[in-house]
């Protein structure tokens, strides 16, 4: 899942603690099932819906689509509460009338995405069509590694500027390791002669 996607989203726990007198570990553990799982099966959701709906990461992150899984999961009687009673949840209401927001942010994640991913093939294919404002260090390695392999190190024309990937050899700290491996630098110089891109 994109970081930009993750940023928008919320801890689990965080969004749990929305529904008084619950079980956090319990009710984290159902939400998850019922996402992944379909077990139980308290809301239909599509593959895009799952895949945006709860993100397992060491901090699990959940949106409005898996706020409304748990919901549903705690309007079923699924969830282990302390106190037993349905009550109103006004504060998770509010996370999950945020949905179509999440959802038109995603898309344009997405969007931005697919563009960017279009430009970089652009470039890869012609590298002298890139504009001088779109170098660095990521975009200098990606069309050299196409242009002339993985870790080959060389000099490039893209954007009609001399880019170069060079190695360096690993700094003290590394070196004490028993396999420091020596570094790959991406950099170029700019039109007033000052070299950007990785440090040496």
């Amino acid at each position: 899942m994109l970081w930009d996607i993750r940023a928008r989203m919320k801890p689990v726990l965080s969004v749990i603690d929305l529904i008084p007198n619950v079980h956090r570990t319990a009710a984290l553990t159902i939400l998850r099932r019922s996402v992944f799982e379909g077990r139980p099966t308290v809301l239909r959701l599509t593959s895009e819906d799952r895949d945006y709906a709860f993100h397992d990461a060491p901090v699990p992150l959940t949106s409005p689509i898996g706020a409304r899984v748990l919901k549903a999961l705690y309007l079923g009687g699924h969830l282990k509460l302390k106190k037993p009673g349905i009550k109103p949840l006004p504060a998770l209401d509010r996370y999950i009338a945020t949905e179509a927001d999440f959802r038109a942010e995603v898309a344009r994640v997405l969007a931005a995405e697919t563009a960017r991913r279009a430009r970089l093939d652009q470039i890869i294919a012609d590298p002298a069509c890139a504009d001088p404002a779109e170098l660095s260090p990521y975009l200098i390695d990606k069309v050299m590694t196409a242009q002339l392999g993985h870790g080959v190190c060389g000099t490039l024309l893209i954007a009609g500027m001399a880019c170069h990937r060079t190695q360096a050899a690993p700094d003290g700290a590394e070196g004490d390791r028993l396999r420091a491996e020596n570094r790959l630098l991406c950099w170029w110089l700019d039109a007033a002669g000052n070299r950007q891109g990785d440090s040496a």
